[in-house]
Parts: structure tokens; C-alpha cells; sequence
């Protein structure tokens, strides 16, 4: 029983506080192929392992029916993080290979890392990169169609979806000196755009996905106020769902974006860029049914090579 103010804590300090080990950096080479919960059991060790899989759930893919026998290649979890070269641009094949549930790692010359993923599952990347570079974030910028914040009521009444509530959680991942979180909600600067829903486009716009904290102002979140905000050209970590370009009205309210000096700066100078392809929400709306792929897979993948090949170029 509570007896004082002192002794609440919040889910992250509390049943979705996970600390993280001190660890000896390992740089796996092109080819190698891990599995998150192996990783986490590195570095969360075995009991904060077995709870984070326990408390935390992963999306599996979209369920396609794909070819005569009725194959559903994309409904798996996104468990294996695979090693690759720097690519400038991904084929179609290699687009496939993420949508079947493999998140592409690749590392430039220069110390920045790109990861393509087919779920927004944020924790299992910062897990993955701290085992392999020993690096955390100190900020992140983070634009997409659906916030990914939750209150901490959402958190004590289900087990959450780590795609729809990494950007609360990861104040539960603490860091392993001083037990400090590795991201504060106010170290993600957040921008968005919803466009006006259309006949064509599948699915329905959720007002929950646009959840944001108490010290966002939901009147300024479009990308150009969020530029302008102390600090957030210079985060060093950068997450573009690319539902926040997609369909084509999408791509008119959010496309500036991707013809800003000072974003094009941002993906250069970045050390991490996580770029997410949602593929059951590129077709515009929040709620998906049935749960499969939306919109073009060819045009994402120019979308996604058009992106990570922004003037200013990575470090290679």
C-alpha cells in the first residue's frame, strides 16, 4: 500500500524498467544474422530478457496470400537483424527479404548505421546497436503518421505493443551507468501530418495514434515548427516511417520535408537512421482490415532509396 507520493513510480521505473548490462562492443560482419531475443539476453541478462519478451509484444507482418498454394511469406515476427554491406540503393528482392521479417543493417565507412525495418519496433533496434556499437541515443527525430506515445495507463492495463509504444518505453531501457533513462519523452522531437482521408484509400484515421505528451504542443507539429525547435537538427538518431510520405496526399503535406537544407543536413550528420516500412498503413488510415500490405511496394522502394540518398551524402 502507498503510504506517500514518493513511493508511485512509473511503469518504466517500475514494471517496464529494463537496465542494460555493461557490454564489449562487437561489430558483426556483412552476412551475420542474430536474433533479438538472443541479443537482449545479452544485454538485459537472462531475467530482464525473459520479462521484456513477457511484458512487451512484437507485431508479426502483414498476412498476405501470396501465389497458388496460399503462402503467407510476411506474417512472421521481425526477430533476425542481418548483416549487410552499404548499399545506396535496395532491389526489389531486398525489399522482399525485410518485408518477410529480417530488419537490413548497414554500416558506412564513417560510423553511420541505417536499419530498414518492416515494424516500428524502436527498443529492438537500440538494443541491437548497443550490443553491437556500445552507442546510445542522445536524441532522436521521429516522423511518421502515429505518434507511438501511450499514456502510462495503457501500459498498467495491457501488454503493450512495443510498434505503437516505444517512444514511452524507451524511458524504461536505463542506461548502464547511473541507471538514467536512455531516452527521456522530451528527447524525441515528433512531427507528423494525417491527410484528408480519401475514397481510394484503405482503412479508417484512430485519433489514439496521434497521442503525443503533455508538453507537446499538437498545434506544432509540423515539420517546419519541429525544425525549429531548440536541438532537433541536431539529434543523432533519425526514425522516418515512410507512411508519413505515403499515398500521394501524404507525400503533399510532409514532402518539404525531404527538400530542407537543414534535413538534409540531419541525415548526414546522423549516426543512426531507422527507415520503417509499414507496409499495412502506406495506403493512408490507421485501422487495417484486413491485415496486409497497402498502396504500391514499388514505389516504396523508390521512396525508401530516394531517402537514404538525400543531398548531403551519408557517411560512407
Amino acid at each position: 500500500m502507498l503510504t506517500r507520493y514518493s513511493d508511485w513510480k512509473k511503469p518504466t521505473d517500475a514494471a517496464y524498467a529494463f537496465p542494460l548490462r555493461a557490454v564489449t562492443p562487437e561489430l558483426p560482419a556483412p552476412g551475420t544474422r542474430s536474433d533479438i531475443r538472443q541479443v537482449a539476453r545479452e544485454v538485459l541478462g537472462d531475467e530482464g530478457a525473459e520479462r521484456f519478451e513477457q511484458r512487451i509484444h512484437r507485431w508479426s507482418g502483414p498476412e498476405d496470400v501470396v501465389g497458388e498454394a496460399g503462402e503467407k511469406p510476411y506474417a512472421g515476427q521481425q526477430h533476425t537483424f542481418a548483416e549487410h554491406a552499404w548499399r545506396e540503393a535496395l532491389t526489389m528482392r531486398e525489399l522482399d527479404a525485410v518485408l518477410r521479417g529480417d530488419v537490413r543493417v548497414m554500416r558506412g565507412r564513417a560510423g553511420q548505421t541505417d536499419y530498414v525495418l518492416r515494424d516500428h519496433h524502436m527498443l529492438d533496434v537500440a538494443l541491437y546497436h548497443y550490443r553491437t556499437t556500445g552507442e546510445l541515443p542522445r536524441a532522436l527525430f521521429h516522423a511518421d503518421r502515429h505518434s507511438d506515445w501511450c499514456k502510462d495507463s495503457f501500459l498498467e492495463s495491457r501488454t503493450p505493443p512495443q510498434a505503437a509504444t516505444w517512444w514511452k518505453l524507451l524511458e524504461g531501457l536505463k542506461r548502464p551507468e547511473g541507471a538514467e533513462p536512455v531516452l527521456t519523452e522530451q528527447d524525441v522531437f515528433f512531427t507528423t501530418a494525417q491527410a484528408e482521408h480519401r475514397p481510394w484509400m484503405t482503412g479508417r484515421n484512430v485519433d489514439a495514434s496521434l497521442r503525443v505528451p503533455w508538453f507537446v504542443d499538437t498545434g506544432e507539429l509540423h515539420w517546419r515548427q519541429v525544425l525549429e525547435r531548440p536541438g532537433a537538427t541536431g539529434t543523432d538518431w533519425i526514425s522516418l516511417d515512410l507512411d508519413y510520405f505515403q499515398p500521394s496526399p501524404q507525400l503533399r503535406l510532409s514532402g518539404g520535408l525531404l527538400r530542407d537544407a537543414r534535413f538534409h543536413g540531419m541525415m548526414a550528420q546522423a549516426r543512426v537512421r531507422v527507415f520503417v516500412l509499414s507496409p499495412q498503413f502506406t495506403n493512408g488510415g490507421d485501422k487495417i482490415d484486413p491485415w496486409e500490405i497497402q498502396g504500391g511496394l514499388h514505389s516504396t522502394l523508390r521512396l525508401l532509396n530516394l531517402v537514404r540518398r538525400l543531398p548531403g551524402k551519408p557517411r560512407r
